[in-house]
């Protein structure tokens, strides 16, 4: 089975210091060609640890973006490109993130 993605852009901010288990990330889609994410919609991103001693990069956990009843893995979850280099407070209200959706 072939699998593709999907780039969503939103805008919001993680709640919680980065240490804390429970932290998540709490906005709304502000682009978006999907269908079943639809521009204002609602969104939450969670990171889940994989419980285990990891070997390489990807086995650290998974992303996961909730909207509207459903749920999608993201193999990318990041701040706008345009904010590349810059400092910046991943808690601030209304920054720019990319959601890079898994499907197939």
């Amino acid at each position: 089975m072939t699998k593709t993605s999907m780039v969503v852009c939103l805008s919001g901010a993680w709640r919680g210091e980065s240490t804390d288990p429970q932290r998540s990330f709490h906005g709304s889609v502000s682009r978006s060609d999907l269908e079943a994410l639809p521009v204002g919609a609602e969104v939450e991103v969670a990171f889940q640890d994989s419980g285990r001693r990891v070997t390489g990069p990807g086995d650290h956990g998974t992303y996961t973006l909730r909207a509207a009843g459903r749920t999608w893995t993201l193999s990318r979850f990041t701040q706008h490109t345009s904010h590349a280099g810059q400092t910046r407070d991943d808690r601030a209200p209304d920054s720019e993130w990319e959601a890079e959706l898994v499907s197939g």
